[in-house]
């Protein structure tokens, strides 16, 4: 099965402060005359940070990220085993760095920082359905792998 890729264009504006825009463009198979998407990203920082609080930092972002993927990725592999969803929920809570600025020049060492998802599912299917899928979500959310080489992940499955 060949590798699938998407194509990305992102441009980030710097708008004061600590606050920025991003445009972004999404293609499909490398030609740009396919356009998908097309959407817009602020960020800002919270005041403790010098920033004004008044759109989700890029922690809050990559996180919200991490989250989406792994819903799409839910709906997709629970279609896949036969579960009809009726709700889906996931929730991450952790602890992430907020510079790495203390670890230059250090060995490195166990994974800083560690998130914790709960995800809260219902619908019509078995539970060991409902755990396939979740099986199946870790073996196939980017976002999630992507993070889980940098740090501790830990799901849980709450099949209501």
């Amino acid at each position: 099965m060949p590798i699938q890729t998407a194509n990305y264009d992102l441009v980030t504006t710097w708008r004061g402060g600590m606050a920025s825009r991003t445009l972004c463009h999404s293609f499909a198979g490398g030609k740009r005359q396919k356009m998908r998407q097309k959407h817009v990203i602020d960020s800002d920082e919270p005041a403790e940070l010098g920033g004004k609080g008044q759109a989700p930092n890029p922690q809050e972002l990559m996180l919200a990220a991490f989250n989406a993927c792994m819903t799409a990725a839910f709906v997709q592999e629970a279609c896949w085993v036969g579960i009809t969803l009726t709700h889906l929920e996931i929730q991450t809570c952790g602890q992430l760095l907020t510079s790495l600025s203390p670890l230059w020049g250090q060995p490195a060492r166990e994974a800083p920082g560690r998130l914790q998802y709960v995800i809260r599912v219902s619908g019509h299917g078995r539970m060991f359905q409902f755990e396939q899928a979740h099986q199946r979500v870790i073996d196939s959310s980017l976002n999630r792998w992507l993070l889980a080489q940098n740090m501790t992940i830990e799901g849980d499955l709450i099949v209501l």
